[in-house]
């Protein structure tokens, strides 16, 4: 079942083009990771599919519905039922572990009882129930990625988007949170779409990666021999 359509979808800034032509096909329960240099577009497919900006021209499907079209965004973001990692997290620093996942459910007029057993399913999922009443900047960078992954996945989205999360962490903190978002994936079945330019979290975490460059699709892999990786 595609989950996801991105169907010859471009997006100039200023005169530019940032994304031309792309068009991708994305089923139920794949990891695709979008692997290029900076620049190559990555983070506005993400943008585009998120809702945040309009594509110029093509159209984008979620399910059966067509979300955004030829420069009109037909469904807001809230309405689209994606969760989304950002590269700086967006913890909201004043609030508790336990209110920074109860916010998208309270919005979504999730009754009190099924949102705490919610927050506690989730936080048990990713292993940090003892750190409910913490604050983000009680908490390491790693038990930070995994509020910040277990907030994006409180309202069971049909995909989660994450751009570059890891990119600020250290080696083994970068491997050890790899295999975190493979259990948690594996776990709950949710497609994931994962930017980065690193191309050993390209193979450890896809299903297909999507090579990019200059803002179309340079080439698909779903095999990821050391050679491809390396050209």
């Amino acid at each position: 079942m595609t989950v996801i359509a991105f169907q010859s979808v471009s997006k100039s800034y200023t005169g530019r083009p940032a994304v031309q032509d792309f068009s991708l096909s994305i089923e139920m329960g794949e990891r695709i990771v979008i692997l290029g240099p900076s620049g190559c577009g990555k983070t506005t497919v993400l943008r585009l599919l998120a809702g945040f900006i309009t594509p110029d021209s093509g159209a984008i499907r979620i399910g059966e519905v067509t979300v955004a079209q030829d420069g009109r965004n037909l469904r807001e973001p809230e309405e689209r039922d994606l969760g989304m990692v950002f590269q700086d997290l967006a913890l909201w620093p004043h609030l508790s572990v336990s209110s920074n996942l109860e916010f998208g459910l309270r919005a979504k007029g999730i009754p009190s009882r099924d949102r705490k057993h919610r927050i506690q399913e989730m936080l048990r999922l990713v292993e940090m129930e003892e750190y409910v009443n913490a604050k983000p900047a009680e908490l390491s960078g790693g038990q930070q990625q995994r509020v910040a992954l277990a907030r994006a996945l409180i309202l069971r989205p049909k995909a989660l988007l994450m751009d570059e999360p890891l990119s600020n962490l250290d080696e083994e903190l970068n491997r050890r949170l790899r295999k975190e978002i493979l259990r948690v994936q594996e776990t709950l079945g949710f497609t994931l779409l994962f930017v980065t330019h690193d191309r050993q979290e390209s193979a450890e975490l896809a299903t297909r990666i999507v090579f990019m460059r200059s803002g179309r699709i340079e080439r698909i892999l779903t095999e990821f021999p050391d050679t491809e990786l390396k050209s």
